[in-house]
């Protein structure tokens, strides 16, 4: 990294899956910067993540001041920690402040980027590259940040953490899903609406199943994260595990449920070390535990909601990735149906700064239509999701065909049996290419951008069928189906 830097790199995104040591990476970029006259700032979000933040730099020895609501005001430090919130009310609305460094050079080091590539972000980043300054994005999901960063840097992958003993392999369990088909995903963002979450997961089933899992998958009752739909959900999860014996809390952006009693402004530290002692089994959250929080001692994870961005899923599930003492694995307990949309959190994935959520989801689903990749077995006696095989190695059970337990809308289970991707009706008529070129147009001038994969869709839902990929006015490349039509040239097309 400080190689590029030197060679004049300015935009800089560096990724590592959790457990990589991205906050130690932090800390060598701080000390280098100032040794090569740069005046380092490190920006985030959330409050949580910059008390963690201040946590590794007190670690780490670095004197450092915060540029945040709360905090002592000591601007005149070198090093600042600093809130894009707070920039954006004091800098750029108010003009209270200037950012830190201002006219000199600044090395700024963007924490968890993925979440930090807004308007306020480009314009402050803005500002320190007028200066000569550079910045460096840090993030495990570097998804949707190719408007920002100019070059990406690979700091390493799942297998070569797990071969180091950096981070521990994870064992898939997909005990049932909600069936989502009568639920859409945004195009950006590739989530569901939390609505939408709320009414497939919180069925008259979900308790039930998820407490029986839970005994099943942990019999130990090793330290747990939940992740639920909403706030008000995870409560709930919360209370209902208390009353069933199982010692449970919750935790959210503005407070704490224990005991019985929800308390605002409660003691969120206190929880996060309970549950890394014990005191507590299973700690509820919505996503305020999705990032930047280190309890290494969490070896169950239970999805009882639906991610449909791969961020979300990734992120989440790195909270049980980390290895310490005594711990050779964690245990997923999937209520979401993500081991078949995402696939394994132990893959090595290739990134792309380019890619959105949209191209990565859709790929994958091409992947495993087209048979190109193997789609995960779900074994239907114990849950384990397995990638080949006949037998699963967990319990033996011998499966000779493809099934999985979805869940209805209203609490009965339903078994599906087969491939879940499988392949589309391709068909060539007579008038198959005056339909495409029509539609091809019609995508093209239309308001909402639409995207080719939108405009087969199209085709589809007029006509029945899909139509073969090797038409005039298809993209070339596989990349291009999924950016919109307007903005892919005649020439990145087939004749």
């Amino acid at each position: 990294m400080p190689r590029l830097l030197l060679a004049g790199e300015r935009q800089l995104c560096l990724t590592s899956p959790t457990g990589g040591g991205k906050s130690h990476i932090i800390c060598r970029l701080i000390e280098w910067a100032l040794e090569n006259a740069y005046l380092p700032v490190l920006y985030t979000n959330r409050k949580l993540l910059i008390d963690q933040l201040v946590r590794v730099l007190d670690a780490h020895g670095i004197d450092h001041g915060v540029r945040a609501a709360g905090h002592q005001d000591q601007r005149e430090l070198p090093v600042q920690i600093s809130s894009l919130p707070t920039e954006n009310a004091r800098v750029l609305k108010s003009g209270r402040w200037l950012v830190h460094g201002h006219g000199k050079k600044v090395l700024a080091i963007i924490d968890e980027a993925h979440l930090n590539s807004s308007e306020t972000a480009q314009k402050i980043l803005g500002q320190h590259l007028e200066h000569g300054g550079a910045y460096v994005g840090v993030t495990a999901t570097p998804i949707d940040l190719g408007h920002l960063y100019t070059r990406l840097v690979v700091a390493g992958t799942p297998s070569e953490l797990r071969q180091c003993g950096a981070i521990v392999p994870a064992y898939h369990y997909g005990p049932d899903e909600p069936d989502m088909t009568k639920f859409k995903q945004s195009i950006k963002t590739g989530e569901y609406t939390e609505g939408d979450v709320r009414k497939a997961i919180m069925t008259r089933c979900i308790f039930a199943r998820v407490v029986e899992h839970y005994h099943a998958i942990n019999p130990d009752g090793r330290p747990t994260l939940l992740f639920a739909p909403g706030v008000k959900e995870s409560i709930w999860f919360a209370e209902q595990l208390s009353a069933a014996g199982i010692k449970a809390a919750h935790i959210d952006g503005g407070g704490v449920w224990v005991d019985g009693e929800y308390q605002r402004g409660g003691d969120r530290e206190r929880l996060i070390d309970a549950i890394r002692c014990g005191d507590i089994q299973v700690l509820c959250n919505r996503f305020v535990l999705r990032e930047g929080i280190d309890i290494p001692q969490v070896s169950h994870v239970i999805l009882a909601t639906v991610m449909g961005a791969l961020r979300t899923y990734l992120q989440s599930l790195g909270r049980g990735g980390r290895a310490c003492e005594g711990k050779d694995r964690f245990t997923v307990q999937d209520h979401g149906g993500h081991w078949h949309r995402h696939g394994s959190v132990n893959a090595d994935r290739v990134w792309d700064m380019g890619h959105t959520e949209n191209m990565i989801s859709g790929m994958r689903q091409e992947r495993l239509r087209e048979k190109k990749a193997p789609e995960p077995i779900h074994c239907v006696k114990c849950g384990l999701i397995r990638m080949s095989g006949a037998v699963c190695p967990q319990c033996g059970h011998q499966a000779s065909v493809r099934s999985r337990t979805v869940v209805q809308m209203d609490g009965t289970l339903r078994e599906h049996t087969g491939d879940i991707y499988k392949p589309r009706r391709v068909l060539m008529k007579q008038n198959t290419v005056q339909i495409w070129t029509q539609a091809y147009h019609r995508a093209r001038n239309s308001k909402n951008r639409m995207t080719f994969r939108q405009a087969e869709g199209l085709f589809f839902y007029e006509n029945h069928y899909y139509p073969p990929h090797d038409l005039p006015l298809m993209p070339l490349d596989r990349i291009d189906w999924y950016r919109p039509v307007a903005d892919v040239p005649r020439e990145r097309l087939s004749k």
